[in-house]
């Protein structure tokens, strides 16, 4: 996770860090690209506000957690919008 501080030590949001949505857009979108437990290339990323919104689909239940969590250690995890759709089912162990 990225953490963003004032010089008091309080956490900034993207816009008092400096950080356009644009940035924060890429930035998640490249550490879902390198995650390798899932298959992202069905997610949209986008910004409402401060917030990620993470669309589209996943090949079954769970890789949406960890899209959530890909995304939520780069802007923290509340401030991520999941609106993520299984396509599949749970996975199985091995």
């Amino acid at each position: 996770m990225v953490l963003r501080l004032d010089s008091n030590g309080w956490s900034l949001n993207n816009m008092e860090a400096g950080h356009c949505p644009a940035a924060t857009t890429a930035a998640v979108r490249c550490a879902l690209e390198a995650a390798s437990e899932f298959d992202s290339t069905q997610i949209v990323v986008s910004m409402l506000g401060d917030f990620v919104v993470l669309e589209g689909f996943v090949r079954c239940r769970g890789d949406d957690e960890l899209a959530v969590d890909v995304a939520g250690s780069i802007v923290g995890h509340t401030h991520v919008h999941n609106r993520l759709l299984c396509r599949g089912f749970t996975k199985t162990p091995n």
